[in-house]
């Protein structure tokens, strides 16, 4: 019987062996083997994708997910993401470029992992599923990726959120492109220079980073042939050395020289031929703390202009400060000095100034929050109705930048402002959102600057706090014939997952617990609602069992839901939920 049984185990664990070699389709995820790490996709989506339908013809991809519908329909298409490994030599080149579609999620000690996604049109016909598999699927393999394979979570953000490469020294030196042409200085690029290997005296000099005449910064490696910077200078600092000692070394025209490597580099990268004249030194790089300095703020330095030329004529960095010290009786002073005609050229140049393109320096995009949040702040009426626009705006581009923000401004104007935010959030949501009354306020499935209540008046009866697998850290909150969910997402970002209320006249769209069946009619068309006669279980946990049907809303493709309890003919209970992995019905 011992023999038998060892058999049989082994035969299991051959088995297994073979289907994880390929593919290993569970209950809740298919786990694919590529170079020694292992890549789950959830089960549930298994019918509505393809993997790995195209061979990969590099050695970088890990995996590619496609949506097979489109995939089927339009031959080489529907093509979600990949799952990408670069050594460090390969992550250096990709930080040079631009609008790739590529941000890297996780690392180990010799590569670093990305997720790469087309920025064209991919799904011609069916665009809403495509985006909620893309946000589905790729949110859920990226996390069980790092956490299956022991890894390290990393955001590019770690690199770009250091204004310079290198700890050492900078040299700054202006480079006037078209000089060598036609003797023009009017297009300006700055160039950032470094000492990578060895600091001070006999240091080799690069440039690290250059920024173009509009402000857009640029960083740069060198392409060695697949040797990383940190070695790639180490060699350069070595043969600076020995050819130090040779009594025919001329500094001047070596890594040694910062003029001179300047000169190299527009050579070898823009394919340039620099004359004297095409560079000078300068005291700075532009960064945003130097552009935001050099404005006057006082708006009517460059209101004249503005109202002139328009949004093209004053640059963000001279108008934005501006608005620091604005008072509601500075809208009355502007409409008093330039009449009507200047409120529609100052709009267009907020907006235009709202959202940063500085990609490599946050703290561009934090002072352009923080300058509007404080204008907004200083607005009422129809002033205040545009300007938040532009606070939701900038929250919606990037939500934990914008928290960051926050912390520039007094504690009650911080506190005023996260309440504001609150508001506008759930406000600019449709469908999936309850409204409290009378309390007025409401919730929404989304991301908030503020823990609970999120700009309601409901009162918490009891709340826990626990980590969850895949998830992170989760607190539910409870509350008189109320329940909400909501992940720390860090950084001050809050998002709602879940909402489940039985209190009489809370509502969701518009239609209220308390109220007839009938009244689903009046808001739903028949098509739009699915009923069920069980809930899911974990919505009967909170709800009970005591229920007559349910009737539940899910766009297609979407992972969120709404669900009306029905119990004697009445809505007894509402709940939303986004089921962030996949909707929960």
């Amino acid at each position: 019987m011992k023999a038998s049984l060892l058999l049989a185990v082994l035969v299991l664990v051959l088995v297994l062996a073979a289907s994880f070699a390929s593919g290993c389709m569970s209950s809740q995820a298919a786990i694919y083997e590529r170079d020694g790490l292992a890549i789950a996709i959830p089960g549930e989506y298994a019918d509505r994708l393809l993997i790995d339908p195209v061979e990969h013809d590099d050695e970088r991809t890990l995996i590619s997910v496609y949506q097979k519908a489109a995939y089927e329909k339009y031959p080489g298409m529907g093509l979600l993401f990949h799952i990408v490994r670069y050594t460090e030599a390969e992550y250096e080149q990709a930080l040079n470029a631009v609008d790739t579609g590529l941000s890297f999620f996780a690392r180990d000690d010799a590569c670093y992992y990305g997720f790469t996604f087309p920025t064209d049109v991919q799904s011609p016909e069916d665009y809403e599923e495509y985006q909620a598999l893309f946000s589905s699927v790729g949110d859920f393999v990226r996390n069980d990726f790092v956490q299956r394979n022991r890894l390290t979570a990393y955001d590019d953000d770690e690199f770009f959120s250091r204004t310079y490469t290198y700890d050492s020294e900078h040299v700054f030196i202006t480079y006037y492109p078209y000089y060598s042409v036609n003797g023009s200085k009017d297009v300006v690029w700055i160039l950032c220079l470094s000492q990578p290997a060895r600091q001070g005296e006999g240091g080799i000099w690069c440039v690290e980073r250059w920024r173009d005449e509009i402000g857009n910064v640029y960083v740069y490696f060198p392409d060695a042939d697949g040797v990383p910077s940190r070695e790639y200078y180490a060699a350069l600092q070595t043969e600076a050395d020995a050819a130090r000692q040779d009594p025919q070394f001329d500094a001047g025209h070596s890594l040694l020289d910062p003029e001179h490597v300047a000169s190299e580099f527009v050579k070898g990268v823009f394919g340039h031929t620099p004359v004297a004249g095409s560079f000078e030194r300068t005291d700075s790089f532009g960064t945003p703390q130097e552009l935001f300095a050099r404005s006057s703020r006082n708006i009517h330095d460059y209101m004249p202009k503005l109202i002139a030329e328009g949004k093209d004529g004053v640059s963000p960095y001279d108008l934005l400060p501006c608005l620091e010290h604005f008072t509601k009786d500075t809208w009355e002073e502007l409409r008093r000095a330039y009449g009507l005609e200047w409120w529609e050229s100052f709009w267009d140049a907020l907006f235009d100034a709202a959202l940063s393109d500085m990609a490599a320096d946050p703290y561009d995009q934090i002072m352009r929050n923080y300058y509007l949040g404080k204008l907004f702040l200083a607005s009422d009426g129809a002033y205040a109705e545009r300007t938040a626009q532009l606070v939701l705006l900038q929250w919606n581009h990037h939500n934990r930048l914008y928290s960051a923000a926050l912390d520039k401004f007094t504690p009650s104007e911080a506190d005023s402002l996260r309440g504001y935010l609150s508001g506008l959030v759930s406000y600019s949501e449709d469908a999936f959102k309850v409204d409290f009354f009378p309390q007025d306020g409401r919730i929404s499935l989304n991301a908030y600057p503020d823990g609970f209540p999120f700009g309601t008046n409901l009162t918490a009866s009891g709340s826990e706090t626990f980590h969850a697998e895949g998830l992170g850290q989760v607190t539910i909150i409870d509350s008189d014939g109320f329940q909400l969910k909501y992940l720390d997402e860090e950084e001050g970002i809050y998002y709602v997952y879940c909402i489940r209320t039985t209190m009489e006249g809370a509502s969701a769209k518009g239609v209220a617990a308390g109220d007839p069946e009938e009244r689903l009619w009046d808001r739903w068309s028949r098509e739009e609602l699915r009923k069920l006669s069980r809930i899911s279980h974990e919505d009967e946990g909170w709800f009970g069992g005591d229920y007559d049907c349910g009737y539940v809303y899910v766009p297609e493709g979407g992972t969120k839901s709404i669900i009306y309890l029905i119990k004697d003919g009445k809505v007894a209970g509402i709940g939303l939920a986004d089921g962030l992995f996949g909707s929960m019905y």
